[in-house]
This record gives C-alpha cells, structure tokens and sequence, in this order.
C-alpha cells in the first residue's frame, strides 16, 4: 500500500484543526446564549426606573427607604465610607417604584433597606414600557435564608412561572439528591440555604429546556434557560 503525499497528510491536518476550531466556536457560542441576559448597567439614559418587589409575595414595597452600594462602598457600615465608592439613597413611591441615577450604579452595586436583605442591581428584570423590576428577600432573623434563582426563557427572556423543575445536588457524605420544585408567578424557586451551601455540584432541569448548573456562589441570579428543539424546529 503506498504512503499518502506529504500535502494531502498535511490538508488532513488542517481539515481537522478547521473542525476543532470550528466545534470550539459553536459551544463558546451556545454557553453565551445561555448566559446571556439584559443588564441596568447597560441601560439607555441617565436613570432607570426600578419596581421594588417582594421575592416571596411578588407585590410591590411602598414607602420604603432604599440604599444603592456600589465599588467599595459595599461592606461600608459606618461613615466615613471609601471614597472610590457610590452610597446613594433613595425611596419608593405608593407603587414601589424608585428612579435610581445611572451614575450611582456601578458593576457591582447592590440594593438594602432595613427589612430585606441586600441584592445585586445587576439581577433586575427588564419589563415592557422601560421599567425594571427587583426582588429583594426579607430579611430571616432565624439564620434560615433561602437562596432565590429567577428561571427565564434565554430567546424572550420572560420568567418561567408555574413551571415544575428538578434541582439536582451533590451532598460530599450522602451522595446525589433530587429536588422536586415549582416556580411561583415571577419564575422564582427558592433554595434552602442548606443546599445552596454545597456549592458548585448542583443542576436544574425542567421539561422543554435544556439542563442548566448552578453556582450558588455566583451572586446573579438570574438564570436564563435555553429551549429545546427537535429536528424539525419545533419545541422538544
């Protein structure tokens, strides 16, 4: 059997690095579409219309004193605070909306008040009309936090409400366990802080979309889930 030419070895090399290259830019482009989501930070104009909710009951918070935190103003309980930091306050109307200036949002700014406990700005939702809206989890005196994901679909990035799911975790003594939950009418589930302690190890996955991993460490959360389709378009 004769040996193939040196060019035709070396244009097989290149064919399946073209490949490597091109199955590299395919995944690269599918993990970006899972992840990819709206952020105030980018918002247009010189402030942003936010609605503060409650997590848990999903009706707004009136009247209620607001704190945004940004750079190293976070973690700042005492004056005098950094002065390479944003602390900016403000307070919600009978609606629980608040207009927050973009200059005191920076990429990691956070928002408080007395009764709830801190979030990322960076995790509001963007609704019709130009207004976003934030979930802010009461405060747990008990030391019983649960940890609250919004699921969304990744194309209309509308929350996925009354959707059953399965949360799959990793226990480092007892093995793998399943959860079974269901998304409440703003798309959230909400994790016992138990669970979410264990960290990296964790899945959700719910009918028509694909599997999605958690990082509990992450403070976004937000989680944008890609749908299924089957071979001739349509949803799996």
């Amino acid at each position: 059997m004769r040996n193939a030419p040196l060019h035709t070895i070396n244009a097989r090399h290149e064919v399946k690095f073209a490949l490597k290259l091109l199955i590299a830019a395919s995944a690269i482009s599918v993990s970006s579409a899972c992840t990819e989501h709206e952020s105030i930070l980018f918002a247009d104009g010189d402030s942003a219309t936010v609605r503060i909710l409650d997590a848990v009951s999903g009706r707004p918070i009136p009247d209620i004193d607001i704190r945004l935190r940004s750079g190293t103003a976070i973690g700042c309980e005492k004056a005098p605070c950094p002065s390479d930091g944003t602390d900016w306050k403000g307070r919600s109307d009978a609606a629980g909306r608040i207009v927050v200036p973009k200059r005191a949002v920076e990429t990691n700014a956070i928002a408080e008040t007395d009764a709830y406990a801190a979030d990322l700005l960076d995790n509001a939702t963007h609704r019709e009309g130009g207004e976003w809206e934030l979930e802010l989890m009461s405060r747990d005196s008990s030391g019983n936090d649960l940890h609250p994901l919004k699921l969304l679909d990744s194309d209309s990035k509308k929350p996925l409400a009354g959707m059953p799911v399965s949360l799959e975790f990793r226990d480092p003594h007892n093995g793998t366990h399943n959860v079974a939950l269901v998304t409440n009418a703003l798309g959230d589930v909400f994790i016992p802080s138990q669970i979410a302690a264990m960290g990296k190890h964790s899945s959700i996955k719910m009918r028509g979309y694909h599997l999605e991993f958690i990082d509990f460490a992450n403070p976004h959360h937000n989680i944008y889930f890609q749908p299924r389709t089957n071979h001739i378009g349509g949803p799996d």
